[in-house]
């Protein structure tokens, strides 16, 4: 009896110091350590939008990541270069106007990917499309490698709109900061 108390006191302190580790969730990382100074990210990649009416366009994007360690990030910065293909009936219009709208963009680190809370773009064109102006509130940002990153994924919806696309870490940053 007396060794079965011994090893549930001891397997009691062993939870007890697992469960603040535990809980302190995903944090930003470079190189494995802990980022504790202000730090930007680049990110160049495409994004391809579609409404529900099957209409839509393939952009190249640059955006801006910040962070100052801990769970948390912002984008900063979100522009859209130029859309060269459209489809539907955007294949014949061209943007006039492409605007991120309420930046930064909060920017939460989980377990194994990031989140975006109120993407905002506003799109208008030339030759007669309609006005493209959505917020998705909650966009789920994939990681190809969580603990080293060089390439981000994502999917935004939100009714009558659709968002994917992709980007890779820009220059010397990429593969040195990650999540963890």
């Amino acid at each position: 009896m007396t060794k079965r108390l011994l090893i549930l006191a001891a397997l009691a302190a062993l939870l007890t110091m697992a469960v603040p580790a535990l809980a302190q969730g995903a944090v930003w990382k470079k190189e494995g350590v802990n980022l504790t100074k202000f730090t930007e990210l680049g990110l160049t990649g495409g994004e391809l939008f579609e409404t529900s009416s099957g209409n839509g366009m393939s952009c190249e994007i640059h955006a801006t990541l910040t962070t100052e360690g801990g769970s948390t990030g912002k984008i900063s910065k979100f522009e859209i270069k130029s859309c060269p293909t459209g489809f539907g009936t955007f294949s014949g219009c061209t943007v006039k106007t492409a605007e991120a709208k309420g930046l930064p963009w909060t920017v939460t680190v989980n377990a194994t990917d990031l989140s975006i809370t109120n993407m905002h773009i506003k799109r208008t064109f030339n030759g007669g499309c309609a006005e493209v102006d959505k917020t998705v509130t909650s966009t789920t940002v994939t990681l190809n490698t969580p603990s080293a990153i060089t390439e981000v994924e994502w999917v935004s919806e939100t009714t009558g709109y659709k968002s994917v696309g992709s980007a890779t870490i820009d220059g010397t940053n990429s593969g040195k900061y990650g999540i963890g």
